[in-house]
């Protein structure tokens, strides 16, 4: 299968760019799976460091992301895809704000990196004040519509953004159950209320009528209470903003409290481990994002497959093992991706990749990019950072992501940071 990949000479590209390219030792580990805290952007490698949750409060979706990250970057090493090593020391931050500042503090102690790929709404939020200030664009896994604003310059993300996958839920809804009463239920973090506000809005905006707000917390274990509240307010529609482990507590009390409520989930609600685990919780469950399943990954036959497959058969991964094999993953995959082609743009278009303002600018040069038949088509400008605003809509069947349809929503200026 053919590669159009962009990729120029080394020897060529060494000649003409080593007067622009910062010298400094090597540092960290080379390739994509070390765990390390160098930050130098030597003349034969650019580092781009990784923040990842592995065993924190989001870890269960956490994980295979950072995996899918590590493989894309480690794909991107030996296939030569830029003329230098992409180095990449990642550390597992555990989703503690506090400790993500102590890794960023010291990836950029020395020199600073172009680009870092984060994870969590709370600590990208937390940080994006800053690497502003230090110019280096934050790839990260939130997709708060905060991160959109003028305040947050150096943030990219690649989905929809939260409170726009609940509108394409919501849109659905309206064309489909006009009459339907809806209700948000998240956890009480900034994640958990991202989308929110905007979604209500929206919701009221389409005539739907709107019930109060459930809490779920991450660590619930029962979600008895939260399933009476929304059974005595005749809710017909959960607009659920959490991750895979609190949604699989939902579902499976739903069936002895509210078996009629109709869960629609946001990005990371569902995912194959958990709708393999008990198919039948999650039996009739809808789902919206802007890229591919791993099934759906594979079935692609883009670069992207050929990238997956490749990756699973260097690291001994099981196709079959869905821990892993999972649309997490394919997140992970997308971000180093958007990695590659800041940088790949960069190098393009004679810009410094070693330079956080260049890679910005070179960020602006991706359009109408399917991520390697990953994603829907992404476009990123300097007035509008939203990547997309098509919804891929999915409901789960007989233990299996089934695609429904696409909702295309409008790009419009009143949404951004909403």
């Amino acid at each position: 299968m053919g590669h159009d990949y962009n990729a120029h000479n080394r020897r060529t590209f060494m000649k003409a760019t080593a007067g622009t390219m910062a010298v400094g030792a090597l540092a960290g580990c080379l390739g994509g799976n070390g765990n390390g805290n160098g930050n130098g952007n030597g003349g034969d490698s650019i580092t781009v460091p990784g923040l990842y949750d592995e065993s924190g409060g989001t870890s269960d979706v956490g994980r295979p992301t950072a995996i899918g990250s590590r493989d894309a970057i480690t794909y991107f090493n030996e296939n030569d895809l830029i003329p230098q090593e992409i180095n990449h020391p990642n550390n597992d931050y555990a989703y503690e704000v506090p400790q993500a500042q102590q890794y960023y503090d010291e990836y950029t102690s020395g020199s600073e990196p172009p680009m870092i790929i984060g994870w969590g709404t709370a600590d990208t939020e937390a940080l994006s004040g800053t690497v502003a200030e230090d110019e280096i664009v934050y790839v990260s896994a939130s997709y708060s519509a905060n991160l959109l604003t003028e305040e947050a310059p150096y943030n990219f993300f690649g989905n929809l953004d939260y409170t726009s996958q609940a509108r394409a839920h919501l849109k659905w809804i309206a064309d489909n159950d006009a009459e339907a009463t809806i209700a948000f239920i998240f956890s009480n973090n900034p994640f958990g209320q991202a989308p929110v506000e905007g979604g209500k809005q929206y919701a009221e905006e389409l005539g739907l009528n709107v019930a109060e707000d459930i809490n779920l917390p991450l660590d619930a274990n029962s979600a008895t209470t939260q399933l009476r509240q929304a059974r005595d307010a005749d809710v017909d529609y959960l607009i659920h903003q959490n991750t895979a482990a609190p949604m699989q507590v939902l579902l499976s009390d739903r069936e002895d409290i509210y078996p009629d409520v109709t869960v629609c989930g946001l990005t990371y609600t569902v995912d194959e481990p958990r709708i393999q685990e008990s198919p039948e919780n999650f039996e009739g469950v809808r789902y919206v994002s802007a890229f591919r399943t791993f099934q759906g990954a594979l079935d692609s036959g883009g670069d992207g497959t050929s990238m997956i497959e490749e990756n699973f058969e260097r690291e001994g991964r099981d196709m079959d093992d869905p821990s892993v094999a999972n649309l997490n993953y394919v997140r992970g995959c997308i971000h180093g991706l958007l990695v590659l082609k800041g940088l790949q743009n960069a190098i393009d278009a004679d810009r410094d990749p070693t330079s956080g303002s260049d890679v910005r600018q070179s960020m602006f040069d991706i359009e109408d990019d399917t991520m390697w038949d990953l994603a829907e088509p992404f476009t990123y400008t300097e007035e509008d950072r939203r990547p997309t605003m098509t919804g891929r809509l999915f409901e789960v069947s007989d233990g299996s992501f089934e695609f429904d349809t696409t909702v295309e929503l409008p790009r419009r200026d009143d949404w951004i940071g909403l």
